[in-house]
């Protein structure tokens, strides 16, 4: 095979990966398995219920998976409506009524948020996020269902709420994986290097 013919590969390959569709994690249709793992077109997501404080300001994760120590009581929900977080005598919601609920997604690899959708919105609810575990302002945040998030990117995106009026579920979300350019320059790079020792064999 010649340079460029090695070369034609891997760029197809590079642009490939560029182009990664958006894929959409419907919690309403698609189940967790024992696991809390979900997995769509080969991106896995883990859910976990959490705690936050919302005093002083800015907002700060206390503890992001409650199932790992005994200083919160909060576990993941899922039903009909897409996924919550409940606990003793809390509801299956998404809601400040017994403390500040808080549901992290955390993605096996970098993605960039499209938008949430949720159920049980009405027109006094509002959410706190956080992408990688930091608060992005504003808080307190209402408005549009689904709810767009472009431009934002990471591996984890928390939902909260600290408000007794808040209470939902969060049915649906679209990630689209970042692309690893540094990956398709290796590759590129390691055709290459293929190439060049078959035309020393050749040679010799």
């Amino acid at each position: 095979m010649s340079r460029m013919t090695y070369a034609a590969a891997a760029a197809a390959v590079v642009l490939g990966a560029g182009a990664a569709s958006a894929a959409t994690f419907d919690f309403t249709t698609m189940s967790l398995d024992s696991s809390h793992q979900l997995t769509v077109d080969g991106v896995t997501v883990t859910a976990y219920a959490g705690v936050y404080r919302d005093f002083p300001n800015p907002d700060t994760i206390v503890q992001t998976d409650c199932s790992t120590t005994s200083s919160c009581d909060r576990s993941v929900y899922q039903g009909d409506h897409g996924l919550g977080v409940t606990g003793f005598l809390d509801g299956p919601y998404i809601d400040g009524f017994l403390g500040n609920d808080l549901l992290t997604l955390s993605f096996s690899q970098t993605v960039d948020f499209s938008a949430v959708l949720f159920s049980f919105w009405g027109n006094s609810d509002s959410f706190d996020l956080f992408v990688d575990g930091t608060l992005v302002s504003p808080e307190e945040r209402s408005g549009p269902n689904p709810y767009p998030l472009s431009g934002l990117r990471g591996t984890s995106i928390s939902f909260g709420a600290d408000a007794m009026d808040d209470s939902y579920k969060l049915a649906s979300i679209t990630v689209a994986p970042v692309p690893l350019p540094a990956a398709g320059l290796m590759l590129l790079g390691g055709l290459g290097g293929l190439a060049a020792v078959g035309r020393r064999k050749k040679k010799s």
